[in-house]
């Protein structure tokens, strides 16, 4: 997953999904995300979830929980609000 967007602007960090479900994600990125602030981020589920190739999902939820892991790793709780499906380019 790639954390693009918070509250205060572009963040744009490479994180790992530990769980997903309909209304939630949780995460570990390597630096800090505010607690209550907005995210915007994009999910790619594998193929062995989608069995239709990658599928990339855009979502905006908020953050619900903050937890500092090993040294600079945090995991984040989050809310997902909204979500859309991206399409690649096709030229």
């Amino acid at each position: 997953m790639t954390v693009v967007r918070g509250s205060r602007g572009d963040i744009n960090r490479i994180g790992e999904t530990r769980n997903l479900s309909s209304n939630g994600v949780y995460f570990v990125v390597g630096g800090p995300v505010e607690l209550g602030s907005l995210l915007e981020f994009v999910i790619t589920m594998p193929e062995d979830i989608s069995l239709a190739g990658p599928v990339r999902l855009l979502c905006k939820g908020k953050v619900t929980r903050v937890e500092q892991q090993e040294e600079a790793l945090y995991g984040i709780a989050a809310t997902i609000e909204r979500y859309e499906f991206l399409r690649e380019n096709i030229n």
